[in-house]
């Protein structure tokens, strides 16, 4: 798509990346809600999740996977939205890292 952000993202040569594979660049998004905010986003475009094939679904786990061990993260959280819940209509997890929940004993 021409208007869309993430397809002119991906498309950008002279951007650097965090991450890239064939099919995916990771990027840190501009406003991050975690000490750890990453997106990991298609090249391809695709609406969201209701339109990823299971192949590409797997890379983009393989892909949240490697950026956790290679952060050594002891937790993280990966989101994906979809249809209205989601501000660009791009396919693109947000991946979260040191997360920490506090508990009641």
């Amino acid at each position: 798509m021409d208007d869309c952000v993430f397809c002119k993202i991906a498309k950008d040569k002279s951007r650097k990346f965090y991450k890239e594979t064939e099919n995916f660049v990771v990027l840190e998004p501009n406003d991050p809600k975690a000490p750890l905010h990453l997106l990991i986003v298609t090249k391809k475009h695709l609406l969201d999740i209701t339109e990823i094939e299971d192949g590409l679904w797997l890379e983009a786990k393989k892909i949240a996977l490697e950026l956790a061990k290679e952060n050594n993260l002891k937790s993280f959280r990966v989101v994906s939205n979809a249809l209205g819940a989601t501000q660009v209509k791009h396919f693109h997890m947000h991946f979260l890292g040191n997360i920490v929940l506090e508990r009641e004993v």
